[in-house]
């Protein structure tokens, strides 16, 4: 009995560490993507959607395949910085509130204050680059900087010994310049891989390519990144 159990385990794991010799070619499944050949580095191509991957599998003589993968597509930040502060006057002026010398006051109603991005040089038409983008500057997939201004935040007027009576507040929408270079990157992903009939699974049994790579094009921009700016100027009324 110990031996026809030795015997079983030892044909199971045969098995799975080789597959290929108790699988007929016609129990292995064919996926739908099965290519005369697999994507090589020179023929990556980005797909409609650069956020997902798109593979092929190559079928072998000796029941193996070999799966390669492009995708994601990323655009990678080479340089952002800064080129200038306030480099275009302020816009879309807003008054808040005035408050009256000694006084503290609340908004009567909440405002929000908008910009989009638009001027960005040389020109992107690009949805996927220009998302690209707005997430390297704002940190988020949007071409639109908010600032909202909500009815519990206290504006104080003037101090008392002020010469002034009133203290106006506003918001207004400011610039700064932005340079910002960036690079197309891909994932190109490259394995050989083995069908375990037990487990109905295709297996890596070596990768070859596992890494982002260039994809030669950079585009250096110049950007009038909008910020939102709040002041206050004292007046006598």
């Amino acid at each position: 009995m110990r031996k026809l159990k030795f015997v079983s385990v030892s044909l199971l794991l045969l098995t799975l560490l080789v597959p290929s010799a108790f699988a007929e070619p016609s129990s292995i499944p064919m996926d739908p993507n099965v290519s005369p050949a697999a994507i090589t580095k020179n023929q990556a191509t980005m797909s409609s959607d650069p956020s997902q991957e798109g593979c092929r599998y190559e079928p072998l003589s000796n029941g193996e395949r070999i799966k390669s993968c492009v995708g994601p597509w990323v655009w990678k930040t080479l340089n952002k910085k800064v080129e200038k502060y306030d480099s275009l006057p302020l816009t879309d002026q807003h008054k808040l509130i005035s408050v009256a010398k000694g006084q503290k006051q609340k908004l009567a109603q909440s405002f929000t204050q908008s910009k989009k991005i638009t001027s960005i040089e040389p020109n992107v038409t690009s949805a996927f680059e220009l998302a690209s983008i707005y997430s390297i500057l704002t940190g988020k997939n949007s071409d639109t900087i908010t600032e909202p201004y909500d009815t519990s935040k206290e504006y104080d007027g003037p101090d008392p010994s002020s010469p002034y009576n009133t203290r106006e507040y506003y918001t207004a929408v400011g610039y700064d310049e932005y340079k910002l270079d960036i690079t197309l990157t891909y994932f190109w992903f490259k394995s050989y891989q083995y069908f375990v009939p037990i487990l109905g699974v295709w297996v890596d049994r070596a990768v070859e390519h596992n890494q982002f790579y260039d994809a030669g094009l950079t585009h250096n921009l110049t950007i009038q990144l909008p910020k939102i700016v709040t002041y206050s100027v004292d007046v006598n009324r």
